[in-house]
């Protein structure tokens, strides 16, 4: 898949994860990744991680934080990495409702 875009003259893009990515890019496209400054500050608050026993602890505690920021009227956006999960995490919000 990658190999197709060695078909093309010129490549060029943007994305917010490329820094990450940058010793691929150099290495199998051979193009440098230029990070440009946003331009106005970054405003989230980036907090410490919290590490939790077990999975069903963490997500009883991400069901907790999902209601007491629901009662704001905070937008929520949960990433889960499975279905089950997503599921699992559905059943334990009705439960918190």
């Amino acid at each position: 898949y990658q190999n197709f875009f060695l078909l093309y003259p010129k490549l060029a893009g943007m994305t917010g994860t490329a820094k990450t990515s940058e010793v691929e890019f150099e290495k199998i496209y051979n193009l440098p990744v230029e990070e440009i400054p946003t331009a106005r500050p970054n405003l989230r608050k980036d907090l410490p991680d919290f590490v939790y026993k077990d999975s069903l602890t963490k997500w009883t505690a991400i069901a907790r934080e999902c209601k007491s920021i629901a009662k704001t009227k905070q937008p929520i956006l949960i990433g889960t990495t499975t279905v089950e999960n997503s599921e699992m995490l559905g059943d334990l919000l009705k439960e918190y409702q």
